[in-house]
């Protein structure tokens, strides 16, 4: 939609905005009948998510004895599982939807110019809404070689510590170097992250310069712009661009561009 209004002898507002929504789900897909009502693949979207439901991490080794049968060897600050068959063992019967993928439901966009006689500025915003991700490889296991030489993001400090074992306020659980731990990295409502994100698209700023200034050099009309693009993201993910299509951050990033020019009509 589109919007125009005069608002003096040379001033003019235009607003704009756009909203497009998404929804899809599996009718029927010839699945056979599942053991337990959480694998059923009928009802959810395309591009849903299944993992475990993390219950946040082990505080003692009590709770890790009296806990269903997880991966490997367990250790206080390692994720815990929610064992949703109550069969006492943590396995792909206790997989669930946990996200709808990161395909978002929704896309909209706003923006609006304004030109003040010779003057003109306008600004394009964009976003995404209801879209997730569930984080791996390196980007959640920052020393998975043997000798702990993978990178780490500048939240590194924001662990699981044996300081204070009771914090379950953190972004990564128990760190190790290697990989031979298998539990902290299940796909899961731990890794689970909402990448929904508004950005501040382009600006651009213009001035046309008066043609009674231009006449006596032969120029028909001369214009000064200053154009910036991906100025500004607002996210609750912060680790990298939402908008990047990968799960651990490797990929390169979106760049903000900056642009001054100046235009003649001969």
């Amino acid at each position: 939609m589109d919007y125009t209004q005069k608002l003096g002898k040379r001033t003019f507002l235009t607003v704009r905005g756009n909203f497009t929504f998404n929804e899809d789900k599996i009718i029927e897909n010839d699945q056979p009948p599942v053991d337990y009502p959480w694998l059923e693949t009928r009802g959810t979207n395309v591009n849903a998510r299944w993992g475990f439901i993390a219950d946040g991490l082990f505080t003692s080794q009590e709770e890790i004895e009296d806990h269903a049968t997880q991966f490997g060897t367990l250790n206080i600050g390692d994720i815990k599982y929610r064992d949703l068959n109550g069969d006492g063992v943590i396995d792909n019967y206790d997989k669930t939807v946990i996200g709808r993928g990161d395909v978002p439901r929704i896309y909209y966009g706003f923006g609006a110019d304004l030109q003040i006689g010779d003057f003109a500025v306008s600004a394009l915003f964009q976003g995404t809404a209801q879209a997730d991700r569930c984080l791996s490889g390196s980007s959640i296991n920052p020393f998975s070689d043997t000798e702990g030489r993978d990178n780490a993001f500048s939240n590194i400090t924001n662990r699981w510590s044996e300081d204070t074992p009771t914090n379950q306020n953190v972004f990564y659980p128990r760190l190790y170097v290697g990989s031979h731990n298998t539990n902290n990295y299940q796909q899961s409502t731990w890794w689970q992250k909402d990448v929904s994100f508004i950005r501040l698209k382009q600006v651009n700023i213009s001035y046309n310069v008066p043609k009674r200034l231009l006449e006596k050099y032969f120029v028909k009309s001369a214009s000064l712009y200053l154009m910036g693009t991906n100025l500004l993201t607002f996210s609750k993910f912060k680790l990298w661009d939402p908008e990047l299509n990968t799960n651990n951050g490797v990929n390169y990033p979106n760049v903000s561009n900056y642009s001054i020019g100046v235009k003649f009509s001969f």
